[in-house]
């Protein structure tokens, strides 16, 4: 039995952590008053430090996915996901080597303008519009997920919680730009690791430490790194998150418009390095931290599972029933908790809007539409394009809460587009003879087979058609009087491998490991853009510059000097003139 929480004292965190990122807003907007130009409102007036900076990429790259969807992960299937730490170590160099050096050069208010310098105006147009998507696709769900956690907890209707969240995050993106956005990020990373490290030290009590945690995992076949398995069509193994999450993460840090606007506010070169590397740091030891919530979680009902017994409805509800158990009975400690959770949430929100707003201003308002604007007009547009968006956000919600599974829910809605947007810029980083027409159908390709992947796969789910395993849970040490859950209905379904039951009517396609979506869609965009480019080639020459350093140099071995005499100090690019622009 839950202890009956106290709703004033859990609120106040909440309150306290709400107030705090609105009056951020409300200083930079109103009384600092530099939000008027599209320098200052995207990028800090290039002039931000690293720690907000390196805080900031933590907390929107930390959602409410990380606080609930990992924890549930690891309770559900075991802890094969974690070994998306090692992913984070690789996709460092991935970045630094390829990716990063390209972008802080060239200094773009706008990473997609680099796909217009390097091949033409409709390929950017095409990738701003897929990203806008994206962010349409992904907002909603981390939204709902913090609402959802709150809900279980305060009782109060998910849809209230949701124009709450929804309401404070665009009021204060648009009062108060990029500054406002890191320094919230920043404020409210403090609520999302303080509700981690409480909710880790409370669960290692309730349970009787770390020891007592391993032996439950491990009689519990819970923990589980090296499945060696290549079959992709395993939910979970090495090689599927190794390689899936590679590709997620580098999409993630590498050319993802959020993140690489707060790696060129940075003054140098030197502290872009310095935050990228410093964030995986911090993003790796929250991941670990999450997975082990899972492990408690699963240590502490291993003979009574939450789920089966009707005490919650989903494993959406796992974590906040959790928290609630351990530390009900500490006034205010769950509601830290929740404020984490609501933070994440903002945070993704506030910095995706934030990018957006200057994502469609470049990329349609003043190239599809003509129209350059006076900085205050600009900025009028970007606030307004902030609010129009975190509206239908706010409004897909109510979408979101038809669809199952946390995890594979988010990672393949972002699977969708992931793809297409990792190969047209590697296309024309890394492959110099990767062209325009090579780059469009390249998208186009990976776009249109991973919306039939997906979609096939999600109404195969939703219809309960294909089945996931999850690994054995049991109401033993349950009270006699409760009434355990049916189990889901499996007749009619085969088992085709040890990870999935699925339906005969289902394509075989539809069951591949959600984690290989991004992988897929990255191999057939490349793919389709080379051989596309080959069959068509242009006479377009490439600035190398435009160009990843390895390929650069190996294009141009007297490029080195020639490179070091365009820079200035920091590590800019003095003039973009000289480089080519498709005629």
């Amino acid at each position: 039995m839950l202890v009956q929480l106290k709703w004033p004292v859990e609120c106040a965190a909440f309150v306290i952590m709400l107030a705090l990122s609105m009056s951020v807003g409300l200083y930079y907007g109103c009384v600092q008053g530099k939000q008027n130009t599209i320098s200052e409102y995207l990028l800090g007036g290039r002039h931000m430090s690293v720690f907000p900076i390196t805080m900031s990429l933590i907390a929107s790259h930390i959602s409410a996915l990380s606080l609930i969807g990992v924890p549930s992960e690891i309770y559900n299937f075991g802890t094969q996901y974690l070994i998306v730490i090692v992913v984070i170590a690789v996709v460092s160099v991935m970045v630094l080597q390829i990716y990063l050096p390209i972008f802080y050069e060239l200094q773009l208010t706008s990473v997609y303008e680099y796909l217009e310098l390097r091949f033409d105006s409709r390929v950017r147009g095409l990738s701003s519009l897929i990203f806008t998507i994206s962010l349409l696709l992904f907002v909603p769900v981390m939204i709902y997920i913090s609402a959802l956690a709150f809900n279980q907890v305060m009782d109060i209707n998910v849809h209230i919680v949701t124009l709450i969240i929804c309401t404070v995050c665009i009021f204060y993106t648009t009062i108060g730009g990029l500054k406002a956005v890191v320094w919230t990020d920043a404020i409210q990373s403090v609520f999302t690791s303080g509700s981690i490290i409480i909710v880790v030290i409370l669960g290692l009590i309730e349970i009787g430490g770390f020891d007592s945690l391993i032996k439950s995992n491990r009689e519990g076949d819970r923990i589980e790194f090296f499945k060696m398995d290549p079959n992709p069509f395993l939910r979970n193994t090495f090689w599927t998150i190794g390689i899936g999450m590679t590709i997620q993460w580098v999409t993630h840090l590498g050319i993802h418009p959020g993140t690489v606007q707060r790696f060129v506010s940075l003054p140098s070169y030197k502290k872009a390095r310095y935050s990228l590397m410093y964030f995986l740091l911090g993003v790796g030891v929250v991941q670990g931290l999450t997975g082990l919530i899972g492990m408690l979680i699963y240590a502490k009902y291993k003979d009574c599972d939450p789920i089966s017994a009707n005490y919650i409805n989903s494993d959406r509800n796992l974590v906040p029933y959790f928290v609630m158990d351990v530390a009900g009975k500490y006034p205010g400690l769950t509601g830290i908790f929740i404020s984490g959770i609501i933070s994440t949430s903002l945070s993704v929100m506030s910095a995706q809007l934030n990018t957006v707003s200057g994502t469609i201003y470049e990329d349609f308002v003043v190239k599809l539409i003509g129209i350059k604007c006076s900085d205050l007009t600009a900025s009028t547009i970007m606030k307004c394009t902030v609010v129009i968006a975190g509206i239908i956000c706010a409004a897909l919600i109510i979408v979101v809460e038809k669809l199952k599974g946390i995890m594979q829910l988010s990672l393949s809605l972002y699977g969708i587009t992931n793809g297409a947007i990792m190969s047209v810029f590697t296309l024309g980083i890394c492959f110099p003879r990767a062209n325009s027409k090579g780059a469009m159908y390249g998208m186009l390709a990976s776009i249109g087979v991973m919306t039939w992947i997906v979609f096939g796969a999600q109404i195969a789910i939703t219809k309960n058609e294909l089945v996931f395993v999850e690994k054995n849970v049991t109401v033993v040490g349950c009270p006699t009087n409760i009434t355990v859950r049916r189990a889901i209905d499996l007749t009619g379904l085969y088992r085709m491998n040890e990870d999935v039951y699925v339906s005969p009517k289902v394509w075989k396609i539809y069951t591949v490991s959600y984690m290989h979506y991004s992988t897929i869609g990255t191999f057939i965009g490349i793919i389709v853009g080379i051989v596309v480019s080959w069959l068509f080639p242009s006479d377009q020459k490439v600035d190398p510059r435009l160009l990843t350093p390895i390929i650069r140099q190996l294009m141009h071995p007297d490029y080195k000097n020639r490179e070091m005499l365009n820079k200035n100090e920091t590590g800019q690019i003095v003039s973009l003139d000289t480089l080519g622009r498709p005629g």
